[in-house]
This record gives C-alpha cells, structure tokens and sequence, in this order.
C-alpha cells in the first residue's frame, strides 16, 4: 500500500513538471509552435512518459480543469454536513473564480488554446462532466429542500449557472473586473433566478 502511494505521488510530480514546462513554452512561443520534444527536453522527461501522462499536447490543457475538479470534491468532502447545499453550490463557484484569479496567466492560456480544439467544445472532458454532475446534485438537493425553485429541472438550472461562471472566469481573465465584485454580483444573479418564492408568483 505504501509504495502505491509512492508511485503515485511520483506521477503525480512528474506530470506537474511536465505540465509547469508545457505551460512555459506555450507563454512564450505559443502553442501550435511548441512541439512535445520541447516540451519533454525542458522538463527533463520521454516522449514516453509525456504522452503516458497526456496522451496528447492537448491534453496538458485539461490539467487545469482535473485541478479544478479535485479542489470541488475535497471542498465538499470537508464540508460540515449540515451545510445546505444551496450554500455548497456558493462555495463551489467561490473556490473555483478565486482559482481563476489566483492562475490568471495559466487560465488565460487554457482558455485561449482549448477553444481552438473543436474536441473541448464538441466532447466534454471527464473533469467538466464531473463538475456539471456535482452542481446538478447540489441544485437538486436544493430543489428538494425548497431552495430552489423546482418548474425547471436541476441540470438546466445548472447549466445556466455554469455559463454565468464561465463569464465570470472570462471577465477575470480579460481583466475586466476581479472576483471581488464579480463575485456578489454573480451570486445575487444566481439567487434571483433560482428563487423559489418569486417562482411560484408568476
């Protein structure tokens, strides 16, 4: 058990360095001009052991969202489990816009060069599909605790929420305002459309 854990935190260094000397290269050259010998020669690593990790060049581009992902499940596995899930689904979106500001230059890249990929827009990457699917059970246990208003079903609802995140994310990385305004502005949004009561009265 001990040296699968070893091995695994070997992985997962090596892929960091990996993904920290790709990330370098495709700041100062670009990505289409950065080739995976590069990549691997900066890094100090195979071919090998560069595509066993990514696959593919752009697959070091979803790193950023794998990261993403882990940091929403560890948020919410130490949440109090009294927390109600609409408070979950504010602390999510809090976590990962204060991520995006904290990574602006590395978010402006994945961005930048993930939608060029016609398979990051067409196929959702397992760590997207699992954020989508966690937000869609908080906006459903909301829904069944009268939270959330509940005549448009959870994963619309959270689809609406995820492309106002992604706004968000896209003001932080155009520099247009940081998460400190943006940050109650898009959560008032959010409670104003998720609201129950206002629902119910129309």
């Amino acid at each position: 058990m001990a040296t699968k854990g070893l091995r695994q935190k070997k992985n997962i260094q090596v892929k960091q360095k990996l993904y920290q000397a790709a990330m370098e290269l495709f700041r100062t050259k670009g990505f289409n001009e950065t080739s995976v010998d590069e990549i691997t020669e900066k890094a100090r690593y195979s071919r090998a052991t560069f595509f066993n990790h990514f696959g593919t060049k752009q697959g070091v581009l979803r790193l950023y969202g794998q990261g993403l992902k882990n940091l929403v499940e560890n948020l919410l596995e130490q949440a109090d489990p009294s927390t109600s899930p609409l408070e979950l689904i504010r602390q999510m979106f809090t976590v990962m816009i204060h991520e995006a500001e904290d990574n602006i230059e590395e978010v402006r890249l994945v961005c930048t060069y993930s939608v060029l990929d016609p398979n990051y827009i067409s196929t959702p990457t397992p760590a997207r599909e699992r954020l989508f699917e966690i937000l869609t059970e908080l906006v459903e246990r909301a829904q069944n605790e009268g939270q959330i208003r509940r005549d448009l079903a959870a994963n619309n609802l959270a689809m609406h929420m995820f492309f106002l995140y992604q706004g968000v994310v896209l003001a932080i990385v155009m520099e247009i305002e940081g998460s400190e305004s943006l940050l109650p502005s898009f959560w008032q949004f959010i409670l104003k459309g998720v609201d129950s009561e206002s629902s119910a009265s129309r």
